[in-house]
């Protein structure tokens, strides 16, 4: 998985105690058979060693190199399983052993999907643990490496809902675009289900937890994050000036995370009615930013009587509404919304609101002034529409 902008943020931290050399999964001395190919689990050997030798920095510098290896690994003792046992028995305590020694770390949340995938390929049925002789495997050792990584998916799931909320109190992005916790998540979600099955074997063999650290189905797991991260981009907004950036920003980061799900493998897990209901919510925060945005121009076209007396001369309305216009859309031009689909229905929300009204009031108050205006409906529009593209300042 990509470096994470939610781990990037919040540097983990691992623990600065050394950990004991002696320790092993297997207790064998075959965890370092020399007939492993030692290209197959380089870097695994070396975090092994780093972690006992308590240089834990160093083991995370490797660790984006853990998932390949685990699979080679995993390729090997399925192509050798009927001819090489030995060797087939070496790599499984080798994964045994980085599974067991990994534990010890305190793992950020984007460390879950190779806990995931080590979970998988040393459950009891491809281990085989009914084969394994007594005198060079410990079961009450392999049982508690499981529990261990078990409850370490726990607090990684757990760590990833702090870390969401955490993110509201830092930047957000320029121009109320998609926040980059979003788009995590969301990716996040899509890896999770494909790791549904051993999500689900954890949820049902996790009855020996406490109710407090029990992991839930993926269906609430799913729940969690979002609630996380719709809470957080609501506080994320608050950061915005004016208050109609603030629903044009949560405009966007929903409609990313509908697109996401909508005709993907996701819906299964959100179901129709959560895109329909989240799609209605799209609606509204577009059409608060309309009415917040571009109302006060609006306003300007009111009839006003003034009361300044006879020796001052007001602006016309139109010429309000012209300088209004132009403060609003010049505050805007650095905004963006990168779907071009939603751009292209933001744009238009905003000229019916504002042309038919610039046009309603031209055709009652300007008639034989139409000589005179700054704008015509025409020039407004074609201003509009270049709208949301995000220009640099």
């Amino acid at each position: 998985m990509a470096a994470s902008p939610i781990s990037s943020g919040a540097s983990f931290v691992f623990p600065t105690s050394a950990v004991e050399s002696s320790t092993s999964a297997s207790g064998s001395s075959n965890v370092g058979s020399e007939e492993i190919d030692p290209n197959t689990c380089k870097n695994i050997s070396e975090i092994i060693i780093n972690i006992r030798g308590g240089d834990h920095m160093a083991a995370a510098s490797q660790w984006h190199m853990a998932q390949r290896e685990i699979d080679a690994m995993v390729q090997e003792i399925h192509s050798k399983a009927g001819t090489q046992h030995a060797l087939v028995w070496s790599y499984k305590l080798r994964l045994l052993a980085f599974a067991d020694e990994i534990t010890k770390l305190q793992l950020s949340p984007d460390k879950l999907f190779v806990v995931l995938r080590l979970l998988k390929v040393l459950n009891p049925d491809f281990f085989l643990v009914s084969q394994c002789h007594p005198e060079e495997f410990s079961m009450e050792k392999y049982d508690d490496t499981l529990q261990k990584l078990r409850m370490a998916v726990y607090h990684m799931l757990h760590e990833l809902k702090i870390l969401i909320q955490t993110r509201a109190s830092r930047c957000v992005p320029p121009g109320g675009r998609v926040h980059e916790v979003t788009r995590y998540v969301m990716n996040y979600i899509r890896l999770l289900l494909h790791h549904k099955i051993m999500l689900g074997l954890i949820h049902a063999n996790d009855g020996g937890n406490k109710d407090d650290k029990r992991i839930d189905s993926l269906d609430h797991i799913v729940q969690d994050l979002m609630m996380c991260l719709e809470s957080m981009l609501h506080k994320a907004s608050e950061a915005y000036e004016p208050q109609g950036l603030q629903c044009f920003f949560l405009m966007n980061n929903l409609h990313f995370a509908v697109k996401q799900v909508e005709g993907s493998e996701l819906i299964s897990l959100f179901g129709t009615s959560w895109v329909q209901v989240h799609r209605e919510f799209i609606e509204q925060y577009m059409n608060a930013y309309v009415e917040l945005s571009w109302g006060p121009a609006i306003s300007c076209l009111s009839a006003r009587t003034g009361m300044l007396g006879c020796c001052f001369s007001q602006p016309s309305s139109t010429v309000r509404f012209s300088l209004q216009f132009d403060s609003t859309y010049y505050n805007q031009e650095c905004w963006k919304v990168e779907d071009p689909q939603l751009r292209e229905n933001v744009r238009r929300a905003v000229c019916d609101k504002v042309i038919l009204a610039y046009q309603a009031h031209l055709d009652k108050y300007m008639k034989a002034k139409r000589k005179h205006e700054l704008y015509t409906p025409e020039l407004l529009k074609a201003q509009l529409m270049k709208l949301f593209e995000g220009r640099t300042e």
